[in-house]
């Protein structure tokens, strides 16, 4: 796990004095990244795509369609955003099929927080963010994991 160290360093950051207002939650997470150079910011994005594709499988998605019958793509990859938002420990156990409660839950705020650091830290729009990651976290992008 040490590549992920400065991902999971960063996510430390959180402010959970705010619990159920995500963007808050993060707000100490961007504002950090925000004050990084911009390969620093993607290193974040190339990391946390990397870990969400790591979830992206069929068993785990089969565990999300039995807790939530009406599972579509996007509620499966924001139920993955929980498990990056819980640490370390907390990811290896969902990956291992382990932790079935997130399955219920959603953290879609996360996918935000580079292009979020980046507009902050350039005063311009998130739609001008100038980053691809090298894995795509949409559900179903993880071949090998579908297979």
């Amino acid at each position: 796990m040490d590549k992920y160290k400065f991902f999971w360093d960063t996510m430390e950051l959180c402010n959970w004095d705010y619990e159920g207002d995500d963007v808050k939650v993060l707000e100490p997470v961007v504002t950090c990244l925000s004050e990084q150079e911009d390969h620093v910011i993607f290193q974040f994005e190339d990391l946390m795509s990397e870990l969400l594709y790591g979830l992206d499988t069929r068993r785990l998605a089969d565990q999300c369609q039995e807790v939530d019958p009406y599972m579509c793509d996007d509620t499966f990859l924001y139920a993955r955003c929980v498990a990056l938002i819980n640490g370390p420990g907390y990811y290896e156990e969902v990956k291992k099929g382990g932790k079935k409660d997130l399955w219920g839950m959603e953290f879609e705020s996360l996918l935000y927080v580079p292009s979020k650091a980046w507009a902050l830290k350039h005063r311009r729009s998130m739609d001008r963010y100038p980053h691809i990651p090298p894995f795509s976290y949409e559900t179903g992008s993880n071949q090998k994991g579908w297979g």
